[in-house]
């Protein structure tokens, strides 16, 4: 019984003395491994073998970079181990929090709405100037008026005529004057004083001088005044003229010639208003125009210009319609029959 006590506790004392021999040996080694995990840190690190280690400082700021652009690499600043990384760089970026009292980045701006397109400003209409422009001619007359002296149709005498002399003496009054006529864009034009000649002959043509005369067509008196060429006369020259009084009907007669010189002189004369023969042709054009106008209406003649291709002359011609009665009053004025009878 002694003996068998003896070799147990010989057996229980072998047995610790293994044990702490086994524990000693293991506490070594991770001694020895734990002093070498640097430089098998490294020689790892060269050897391309990947690990990566995040870093865990509080204080770094991460920049979320598009993976889509195609400068992200260039402006991303050199790390080494994560150049030498073979993971994928995640594409969103984790959260971090900054330190406190660190510079925040400013707020993203807000998106700028579109511009308000503004409402087009109209430009405001152009207001012709004052000057001489030719004025718009009259629509044509359906029947050119016929003096009753030249018509088949017998006259009537609504009134008595006034005598020759003061017919004679209101026309030249009316011939001499100078007229201001107002045209249709708002402007004025001079008119100088019509020759006397011209308006007694016209006057002799259409009425033979009788102020009480009454056409078969409407014509009124002395120069033979249409009902609708009283108002218009009246509103171009601001008057007031009666057609049925000798005054009236002579002033409407020779506002109206007035305002066929300026119809033909400024379309088609440069704004001259000569009625004299041209010097060097002895032509009368202007005066040939007015003559015609004002008994077949100025919407019935027409002066047009064509260049001669010789000699780049221009060159004008006379659309009248009426030359019989152009020659009768330009004999009239030359032959002055007026003067010849009692």
């Amino acid at each position: 019984m002694a003996v068998s006590t003896s070799r147990r506790a010989l057996v229980i004392v072998s047995a610790a003395a293994v044990s702490t021999a086994v524990l000693a040996g293991c506490g070594t080694k991770h001694a020895d491994n734990h002093q070498n995990s640097a430089p098998d840190t490294t020689a790892v690190a060269a050897t391309g073998t990947p690990t990566e280690t995040p870093s865990a400082s509080p204080s770094a700021t991460v920049t979320p970079t598009p993976t889509n652009s195609p400068t992200a690499s260039a402006s991303r600043s050199p790390n080494p181990s994560a150049s030498k990384s073979t993971k994928p760089a995640p594409t969103t970026p984790a959260p971090t929090t900054a330190k406190p009292g660190a510079p925040t980045s400013p707020p993203a701006a807000p998106a700028t709405p579109p511009p308000v397109a503004k409402p087009a400003i109209v430009a405001p209409v152009p207001v012709a100037k004052p000057g001489p422009v030719a004025p718009p001619p009259p629509p044509a007359p359906a029947i050119p008026h016929v003096p009753p002296l030249q018509s088949g149709c017998q006259p009537s005498k609504p009134q008595p005529d006034e005598p020759k002399e003061a017919v004679g003496a209101a026309l030249a009054t009316a011939a001499g004057q100078a007229r201001t006529l107002n045209l249709s864009s708002g402007g004025t034009d001079k008119l100088p004083p019509l020759p006397v000649n011209l308006v007694k002959a016209i006057a002799w043509q259409e009425s033979g001088w009788q102020s009480g005369i009454l056409a078969c067509d409407g014509g009124i008196g002395t120069m033979q005044i249409m009902p609708n060429t009283i108002s218009w006369m009246n509103s171009k020259y601001a008057t007031n003229s009666d057609a049925k009084t000798l005054a009236g009907n002579v002033q409407l007669g020779t506002q109206l010639l007035d305002w066929l010189v300026a119809y033909y002189g400024d379309s088609s004369f440069d704004g001259k208003y000569d009625l004299s023969p041209d010097p060097a042709t002895g032509k009368t054009p202007l005066l040939d125009l007015v003559i015609s106008a004002y008994n077949a209406g100025a919407g019935n003649v027409h002066y047009n210009t064509v260049t001669d291709p010789a000699t780049g002359q221009v060159v004008g011609s006379l659309v009248i319609p009426n030359p019989g009665y152009v020659a009768n009053v330009k004999a009239l004025m030359a032959g002055q029959p007026w003067t010849k009878t009692g």
